[in-house]
């Protein structure tokens, strides 16, 4: 059962008070079927601000989400509704939308919300497991990117498996690229019809002098024939930050999260830019990695780069304009991992657009 729940409240952004005032600005659907269709629902208001007032915009924070409301003016006084419809189809469990109304005055609006519970439809074995490995084996998923992996710590997750065939089958994962810190736990042998999880596990030993991006490439081997599709992850790695206290940890700041080299041509040129590696913070600054995503950028911050509290380096980034691709906008970043406890990663976007 629907219900509409009474707040009588209306919004205020930066001190001005929004025109409308509704009723009610959460409505809540409970249960509903992902099957059974679009639902829709009215929030009413009343204009009870000191003149005519337009609606000039409906934001809904998803595409799920669409709003339809009258354009003209509202006079003084006078009621007006705006009919919300919520898509569930493909949105099993719990929603919590948002619908911003603003009013022709630009400064004030008011924060609708649509709540409930969606009642997931029966899925498919192809839907839940959706990757086919060949030879019956199918995953939920062929990727896990693993965030940060600290040392002296193991991290681990787990992807479902399905043998959608109706005979046993024989499972072999061999590593096309292996980091050596992910280990793998899977069955060798598979029962028609049965379901699992292959358990992947990153793991690095305390005194470890590794840092950076880790990636791991494995082929499903499955009754002696490989797979097309690749199982990937991604791990990156940092210090243990359990030993630092956060207080007076370092701080990398960084002057610039986009570096735009504009139109280049192609040709033997190497462009240079820069940016600031700020330390905001108390112990100095330790940069342990400095990655880029394209051999046709390298900067000259190096792995071991120690900067004191309230110190500062300036960062040259090379772009070496032979190795893009002509034909495609040109975009890569530098990845400079440090013992900043609360951000060991920080990127720049680097581009340019080809001529």
């Amino acid at each position: 059962m629907a219900v509409l729940l009474s707040t009588a409240a209306y919004a205020q952004s930066e001190g001005v008070v929004a025109p409308l005032r509704f009723d009610s600005e959460v409505y809540d659907y409970g249960h509903i079927s992902e099957t059974g269709g679009s639902v829709a629902c009215r929030f009413v208001a009343v204009n009870g601000g000191e003149r005519g007032v337009v609606i000039s915009n409906v934001v809904t924070s998803c595409g799920c989400t669409s709003a339809r409301y009258r354009r003209d003016t509202i006079a003084v006084g006078d009621t007006v509704s705006i009919a919300v419809s919520f898509d569930p189809l493909n949105r099993p469990g719990r929603i919590d939308r948002s619908i911003y109304v603003y009013t022709d005055g630009g400064e004030a609006y008011t924060r609708l919300r649509i709540i409930g519970n969606v009642t997931p439809r029966e899925r498919s074995v192809e839907e839940i497991y959706s990757f086919d490995m060949g030879g019956g084996l199918r995953l939920d998923s062929n990727f896990h990117a693993f965030s940060y992996v600290e040392h002296g710590r193991s991290i681990e997750t787990r992807i479902g498996y399905v043998n959608n065939s109706d005979r046993r089958i024989s499972l072999q994962l061999l590593f096309a690229r292996s980091s050596g810190a992910l280990a793998v736990d899977y069955p060798h042998y598979i029962e028609p019809h049965a379901t699992g999880d292959i358990v992947l596990c990153y793991s690095l030993p305390l005194n470890s002098s590794r840092y950076g991006t880790m990636e791991d490439f494995m082929t499903a081997v499955v009754d002696g024939k490989p797979s097309e599709t690749l199982i990937t992850t991604h791990a990156i790695a940092v210090d243990n930050f359990n030993l630092v206290d956060d207080i007076s940890s370092p701080r990398a700041d960084i002057s610039k999260n986009i570096i735009k080299f504009g139109s280049v041509k192609c040709d033997e040129r190497v462009l240079e830019q820069s940016f600031t590696l700020r330390n905001g913070g108390v112990e100095p600054l330790v940069v342990r990695a400095v990655e880029s995503g394209s051999d046709a950028v390298t900067c000259d911050l190096k792995a071991g780069t120690t900067i004191v509290a309230g110190g500062e380096v300036v960062v040259t980034v090379r772009l070496r304009t032979r190795d893009i691709d002509p034909d495609v906008p040109f975009v890569t970043r530098l990845r400079i991992i440090t013992n900043d406890a609360l951000k060991p990663m920080s990127q720049v976007r680097v581009n340019a657009l080809p001529e």
